[in-house]
């Protein structure tokens, strides 16, 4: 190699590690002068490595690689992990290089790659110290916990308890227990039979009868004590989930009078009766032993409202219902604690105040984070010319731009029968012909001619309710857009439809709340059995009225412990920091006329 070769590869060497990357105190005090200076790091390593042969060659990048990883620069991963030519040179060579292509992998959002790497035969002959063996045991169940595979994370987690450090176990306790909380009671039922590990079955065992007595906190408590006289030594009896420690204290505080101030008339009279008759339901079936008092709020001042229920003794107060009401409310200093069934409308917070309501925007956010989960990163949006339609699109372009996406092209319909205008001019199909006519103008000769639409999108996000959308979805397909993937909110899914209707929605993903996906506890079954209309479009607020009831003795667990959840009708739910609900809903897809939930996991 000439002179001027050789000064251009160190050149290229030294820009490639020319990045600005954030420092960290992580690492050995070697690691830690690398840290606090890691472009000079990474920059000699890098350099040091040209000037050798591997083994050391792939060692010092493997190295430099660490300080990138460290440092929160996947990209400068990437670029330093490419450039290894012989990464299984020797065993500790395999692991560092298998575990760094793991942490790649998830950066990447690929968890099935994660596992693949971990589980190369390379790495299961190489004889792991314990600390490895913990640190691949977690890079392994944050993989599968990333690809919704939750039992085989938790099994992970279970794993390499018994080697962590007696200061460490309680955190991982956590992690595995509200791991296994994210399937439901009869999958964990049956894997705990099915499981020839006592340590993982009593895990299994455990979580199941915290999900089966979710909703009766005293029931769940009584559970708890008779689980830890049949496990006496297992490793959650010694130290038991933070969670679940609280159950005392939630059974000892459950208030007892209970206040619903909820609009009984006017024009949101039917809304206020489906959330008192939900509550009401969840209330004589869980807890009838507790008074309950309603108070019309549809008339009247609610400020005088709010203070009568307090004197009346309300020990907890849930409403009001009114987006103005609630921001009234949010005003004052509140003496109890009070769950309004909406949000404020200027985004006003109150310490004593937790908003909890069925914002439809919400929902156009979880599509964005959908999409940008399964990859699509470029398509179109078809939305209502609304304000409904403009919130939920100003919703859902925020978000999805805010995560990388690019919305390609926007178009907006009014109350119309037919579609073909907009969609053939929203797929560019207009254009396709237009070129053809142009070109047998020209040539002056007739030819056969298949229109096309744009090859630059990857999905189509459509806002739109049932009707709607059974005209949208199949002029989508018959101008040559059947292969692309549709996406929608709950608004596109009545209950009502029969099967005929929705076979014109075969192929739309949505989300919607688990009330209308799902059969449901023995409450929910009664309120369908009861009201007709709680499988109709006031449905979610019959789940929103058991949710509450469901929601208010567990204010100060969710409040205590930021990763606990409530898994309820109208989606799992979650509080943050300004004592907004949040919620997480399910997926489903229409399949030949019917609804299918959609499978999130892999690898169980």
């Amino acid at each position: 190699m000439n002179k001027l070769a050789v000064i251009a590869l160190l050149l290229a060497v030294f820009l490639t590690g020319c990045e600005t990357i954030p420092t960290n105190d992580r690492g050995s005090s070697q690691q830690q002068e690398k840290v606090l200076t890691p472009n000079r790091g990474i920059d000699r390593l890098l350099l040091e490595a040209g000037r050798t042969v591997p083994p050391r060659s792939t060692e010092l990048r493997l190295e430099a690689a660490e300080l990138a990883s460290q440092s929160g620069d996947p990209e400068l991963l990437r670029r330093i992990l490419s450039s290894i030519e012989s990464p299984y040179a020797t065993n500790s060579t395999t692991r560092d290089y298998s575990f760094l292509a793991a942490e790649l992998a998830l950066y990447d959002d690929d968890p099935r790659l994660a596992v693949k790497i971990l589980d190369d035969r390379r790495m299961q002959d190489i004889r792991l110290e314990t600390d490895t063996q913990i640190s691949a045991g977690r890079l392994r169940a944050k993989a599968y916990k990333l690809g919704r595979s939750y039992l085989a994370s938790a099994r992970e987690l279970i794993y390499i308890n018994q080697l962590l450090p007696p200061e460490e176990r309680q955190k991982n306790h956590e992690e595995i227990f509200s791991t296994l909380l994210m399937l439901d009671e009869e999958t964990l039922q049956q894997q705990a039979e099915q499981s020839i590990t006592s340590e993982i079955r009593g895990w299994l065992s455990l979580a199941a009868l915290t999900r089966r007595y979710q909703n009766d906190p005293l029931r769940q408590l009584n559970a708890l004590k008779k689980w830890k006289t049949a496990w006496p030594n297992h490793s959650a009896a010694i130290e038991v989930p933070a969670s679940l420690q609280m159950l005392s204290k939630i059974v000892a505080d459950r208030p007892e009078h209970i206040a619903l101030l909820l609009p009984l008339k006017g024009s949101l009279g039917g809304i206020g009766r489906a959330i008192r008759d939900g509550y009401i339901a969840a209330h004589y079936q869980l807890t009838p032993d507790s008074s309950l008092k309603i108070y019309d709020s549809s008339q009247g001042d609610i400020l005088e409202t709010l203070a009568n229920a307090i004197n009346d003794g309300a020990e907890i107060i849930i409403g009001p219902l009114d987006r103005e009401k609630v921001s009234l409310v949010a005003r004052q200093t509140l003496s109890v604690p009070v769950i309004a069934l909406n949000r404020t409308v200027e985004g006003e917070i109150n310490p004593n105040l937790y908003q909890f309501g069925l914002a439809p925007e919400d929902e156009s956010i979880q599509v964005a984070d959908q999409l940008v989960r399964e990859g699509h990163l470029s398509g179109l949006v078809i939305a209502p010319d609304t304000q409904w339609g403009d919130r939920n699109y100003q919703a859902f372009a925020e978000r999805y731009t805010e995560l990388g996406g690019v919305i390609v092209d926007t178009s907006r319909y009014a109350n119309q029968r037919d579609y073909s205008d907009m969609v053939k001019s929203l797929l560019n199909v207009d254009s396709s012909e237009e070129r053809a006519a142009n070109l047998r103008r020209i040539t002056g000769e007739r030819f056969e001619f298949s229109a096309r639409r744009r090859q630059d999108i990857d999905f189509v996000f459509l806002l739109a309710n049932t009707i709607q959308a059974r005209g949208i979805k199949p002029t989508l397909a018959f101008f040559y857009a059947e292969d692309i993937p549709v996406y929608a909110t709950s608004h596109v899914h009545a209950a009502s439809d029969s099967r005929v209707d929705a076979l014109d929605l075969n192929g739309i993903r949505f989300c919607d709340i688990p009330w209308k996906l799902t059969a449901g506890d023995d409450v929910q079954q009664l309120i369908n059995a009861t009201w007709d209309s709680a499988s109709s479009q006031l449905a979610p607020f019959y789940a929103l009225g058991v949710d509450v009831h469901r929601l208010y003795p567990r204010l100060q667990q969710l409040k205590d412990y930021p990763n606990e959840r409530v898994f309820g009708s109208t989606g799992m739910l979650t509080l943050d920091e300004d004592n907004v609900i949040t919620r997480t809903l399910m997926w489903a897809q229409f399949q030949e006329g019917e609804v299918r939930a959609v499978p999130m996991i892999f690898g169980l």
